[in-house]
């Protein structure tokens, strides 16, 4: 009898477990795939700045950006392979940044943004990856410090035995692979 009891509740707590996890993937378009395993999605740049803000107690005038901005913002050659896949974008002032630029993405054109970005380094347009640093759906511009706040780096580029890239999750395209640093990822 005892025994059966003791089952019982496990069976239930199991169940809730099972529950709980599939909720909170559905609940927020989670897969665990991609960019959905690098956080909390965020999907507009109000809700990047208030995820910088209770990082670091910074980013609080946060201005809404048009797409010109954008291209004076990281140059043509850079918008040119940003701008098609950006849902929105606005900057703030945090750390070491005057403008910390708040790029929101398309969440269905992250895997064309990838292959995009491939497609430069293959013709020779560009020489290296991504300078962001991404999380579930957004990115900030970047590099310094960004990966003390969780964010990883895009690469689209092979990834080398002696590199330094620790944890490391697919991308949505093929070849790519979002990766922090050893000793930053939570």
């Amino acid at each position: 009898m005892r025994h059966g009891l003791m089952f019982g509740r496990c069976a239930a707590l199991v169940a809730l477990l099972v529950g709980s996890v599939a909720c909170s993937s559905s609940a927020t378009g989670s897969t665990g795939l991609g960019s959905n395993a690098l956080g909390p999605p965020l999907a507009t740049s109000s809700e990047v700045a208030e995820w910088v803000r209770e990082k670091t107690g910074q980013c609080d005038e946060v201005v809404p950006r048009t797409m010109e901005e954008f291209t004076e913002f990281v140059g043509p050659l850079r918008s040119k392979l940003y701008a098609p896949y950006v849902a929105e974008w606005a900057t703030c002032e945090a750390g070491p940044y005057e403008r910390l630029g708040l790029v929101v993405f398309q969440r269905e054109k992250l895997a064309d943004f990838q292959r995009a970005w491939q497609g430069a380094l293959s013709s020779g347009e560009v020489s290296d990856d991504p300078d962001f640093g991404f999380g579930n759906g957004f990115a900030l511009s970047g590099t310094l410090g960004l990966e003390l706040l969780g964010l990883h780096e895009l690469r689209c580029t092979p990834v080398r035995p002696d590199d330094d890239v620790g944890h490391t999750v697919p991308a949505e395209a093929q070849g790519c692979v979002y990766t922090q640093t050893s000793g930053h990822h939570h």
